[in-house]
């Protein structure tokens, strides 16, 4: 393999240090009547008339203009005011909007903090920036020692230019300059030409909101626009592939199927019930071909916050269930969602409330609820930022003792397995029931003493009292039932939900390190949708992909975006090539495919690090706030993103450029088609470019559009060209190109 590459393998295995510092650009673009010009600006940092020196001033000596140039000198952990221009805040941005970043001579990143933004009056087109001078993150909030550094800002997802500024009365060498001009105050308000590319935006938007572009769905967003296709999304009925709904069988898989390799019918019946193969293929098949793409990749995102993972729940309809829970409340409420997946059975088998009792008390489920499912371990901000104490630390959102108290109302309930009770209508006899609801089987096994909840302001239902009327069954449940809403209220209300939530959604969607304006603006669509409800998922949904640090058609700024999850890694590639059924040999596939992927392909994701409904613990596959190594920014997916895995991406995007996975018909030996009908990519189009064009010129300017929806640089568009430039056929030369792309650093990052 490492002959068809140009880059090295070196350069292949650390593209995560490549998203770091790649900046892509998009040719200029009309905007079509039925597209919205969603583009924020790069915002520009003000220097001196005649150099790149930072147009600075110290707060204290700051009048409220723009100050004169001067040699003044900042300490390092001082606060400097820096003037920037070219951007519009919005009435709701302030000083969260904008992020700082330093970097010294020894090439060492900081990220400052943006203290205070104020609006000048005489020159509205200009914003003057507080920072404070000391590592905001990542260091501990050491300060930068004496130095000279260059220093720049961001904005909605796009960056500043860089300017130099003094730390200290003996300042060292400062970091490279080439290439740094003078931006000297505009005197009016900059008309710079957009870049603004409507089909840019379109496949930035597919790609957070579907698991990836097709050019049929790029034509319809191009027809009808964001935000109404949102809406058309909401409505549509799902699942578009039917669940496979294999009927419950004995929890003992000998005993409900017989010893496995006695017979194929036996090893079949195996197959269906208790592995995951079916519920993996068809989660692939609905990411491939689901006309409900929405509604699969919010429930996906809604699957790796509320886990359950299939290797300790060992049924396809426990999981099954599960997943029908996330996809009817991924455009319902959330507090919804809290109940449904507060008595669901998987969840219930797999964090033990099943087991909880008050005799016995369990406190996996509700030490997750809090941690991971809604309100995190500290207290928030509504814009996602910690709040501190005094003495700067953070503030923990609970303790051992009101876990302690949380557990209690938690126990009694188990899985409803009475084939005489209305409440167990899927119940069947001698196997457990994972399709109803959990219920008190047994009343008195739930605590019916006093439970003391969340206390914050506005808080409901902050104490429960004990039960005073529980002489019989029918009270019990009635006490208990009441207990756990009172509860979910409790915690539902609690304002930490809205940020967290909200920004473990965007992380999913759109960035792995969102601004924290960001975050703030969709917490207040978690708060209110408007209308005074809240946990209105539509409304959350709208806020995090129609945000404007979510749209355009390009994000400048190397800290923006977000390493593709392995499964989405492969859809989004497999997508833009109308991913087909697998031929074997000269073979064709079996009619009955429709030449569509059977989704039987979770081995290949598994060697990528993400086994399809396997996350190995309740953390998820990753977790959320995973710092990628070297840095302080966030992101998730390095998790799972080791030297193993970084160079599986490779071979397997290798596999499917330059092979597929065939279609394995039905023999004696194995009477029925682990791979009924394959996968692979249709290649009649790229190879029809190269054709068309010998110098590759068209077929790379072609991928960088269905790939990259644009923002190709033009090294690697150099990189590609030379790779392609020998004696092979079309085909061939459509298939490196192909490879060389999605294997780069610059696709393998979402932005």
């Amino acid at each position: 393999m490492k002959g068809f590459s140009p880059f090295s393998v070196t350069e292949r295995a650390k593209y995560t240090v490549f998203w770091l510092t790649a900046l892509l650009f998009c040719s200029a673009s009309a905007v079509t009547a039925q597209d919205e010009n969603f583009e924020s600006s790069d915002p520009v940092l003000i220097s001196e008339a005649d150099s790149v020196k930072a147009l600075a001033v110290k707060p204290e000596s700051w009048r409220g203009g723009l100050p004169a140039p001067n040699a003044e000198y900042f300490s390092p952990g001082s606060r400097v005011i820096v003037f920037v221009t070219n951007v519009a805040l919005a009435a709701d941005e302030g000083a969260n909007a904008f992020r700082a970043f330093a970097e010294d001579a020894r090439g060492k990143k900081f990220r400052l903090t943006v203290e205070n933004v104020q609006q000048l009056k005489k020159q509205d087109w200009i914003y003057a920036l507080t920072l404070q001078i000391a590592d905001a993150n990542g260091y501990n909030g050491q300060p930068l020692e004496n130095s000279g550094v260059l220093i720049n800002v961001s904005w909605r997802g796009n960056v500043s230019n860089r300017v130099k500024l003094s730390l200290g009365k003996e300042v060292g060498k400062f970091p490279d300059t080439t290439g740094l001009t003078p931006t000297p105050a505009p005197s009016a308000r900059l008309n710079q030409t957009s870049l603004y590319s409507p089909v840019g935006d379109r496949r930035r938007f597919i790609e957070q909101a579907t698991f990836g572009p097709t050019d049929a769905l790029d034509a319809r967003l191009r027809r009808i626009g964001l935000r109404r296709w949102i809406e058309e999304e909401f409505a549509k009925p799902y699942p578009s592939i039917p669940y496979p709904n294999f009927p419950l069988k004995p929890f003992d898989g000998t005993q409900g199927c017989g010893v496995y390799d006695s017979s194929p019918e036996v090893n079949l019946c195996h197959r269906n019930h208790y592995w995951g193969y079916n519920n993996q293929k068809w989660m692939v098949q609905e990411a491939l071909y689901g006309d409900d793409q929405l509604r699969r990749r919010v429930s996906w995102a809604l699957h790796q916050i509320w886990v359950v993972s299939q290797s300790t729940v060992y049924q396809q309809r426990w999981m099954q269930e599960y997943i029908e829970i996330l996809d009817r409340n991924a455009f319902g409420n959330y507090r919804d969602l809290m109940t449904e997946m507060t008595l669901s059975p998987a969840m219930g088998e797999y964090l033990d409330m099943v087991r909880s009792t008050k005799a016995n008390p369990n406190e996996n489920y509700p030490r997750e609820l809090l941690q991971l499912f809604s309100v995190g371990l500290y207290k928030l901000n509504q814009d996602g930022t910690l709040q501190l104490d005094g003495q700067g630390n953070r503030i923990p959102t609970y303790d051992q003792d009101k876990i302690n108290q949380f557990t209690k109302v938690f126990t009694g309930w188990s899985q409803c397995n009475s084939g005489n009770n209305p409440a167990c209508p899927n119940a069947v006899v001698n196997a457990p029931n994972f399709i109803d609801p959990m219920y008190l089987n047994f009343p008195n096994d739930h605590d019916q003493t006093a439970k003391t909840l969340f206390d914050y302001a506005g808080a409901p239902n902050q104490t429960i009292p004990a039960c005073t009327n529980c002489t019989t069954d029918a009270n019990r449940r009635a006490y208990a039932t009441d207990s756990l809403n009172k509860t979910l209220d409790n915690i539902f209300y609690h304002p930490n939900v809205a940020p967290y939530i909200g920004k473990l959604l965007i992380q999913h969607l759109v960035t792995s390190d969102p601004s924290p304006a960001y975050v703030g603006r969709v917490a207040a669509a978690f708060n209110n949708n408007g209308a005074g409800v809240r946990g209105d998922m539509k409304a959350v949904i709208r806020a995090v992909l129609l945000d404007p640090e979510a749209r355009g058609s390009r994000k400048t700024d190397p800290t923006y975006g977000k390493l593709r999850e392995p499964l989405q890694h492969l859809t989004n590639f497999l997508r833009a090539f109308k991913v087909r059924a697998g031929r074997n040999g000269t073979n064709s596939p079996p009619a009955a495919c429709q030449n569509r992927s059977d989704g039987v392909f979770d081995w290949v994701t598994r060697e990528m690090g993400q086994e399809i409904w396997g996350p190995p613990t309740v953390f998820n596959y990753f977790p959320p706030d995973y710092v990628v190594p070297g840095t302080d920014i966030l992101g998730p997916e390095f998790a799972v993103n080791n030297t193993g895995t970084s160079f599986s991406r490779i071979n397997q995007i290798f596999f499917f450029s330059f092979g597929n996975i065939a279609f394995s018909p039905s023999t004696t030996a194995d009477p029925y088609p682990y791979v009924p009908c394959g996968t692979e990519i249709d290649l009649t189009e790229p190879t029809a470019w190269m054709t068309a064009d010998p110098t590759g010129n068209t077929l790379i300017e072609n991928l960088n559009t269905k790939m990259m929806h644009g923002t190709m640089s033009e090294a690697m568009k150099a990189k590609i060209r030379a790779a392609i430039n020998f004696s092979v056929s079309a085909d061939q030369k459509a298939k490196q190109a192909i490879f060389l792309v999605a294997t780069s650093s610059q696709y393998q990052i979402q932005r």
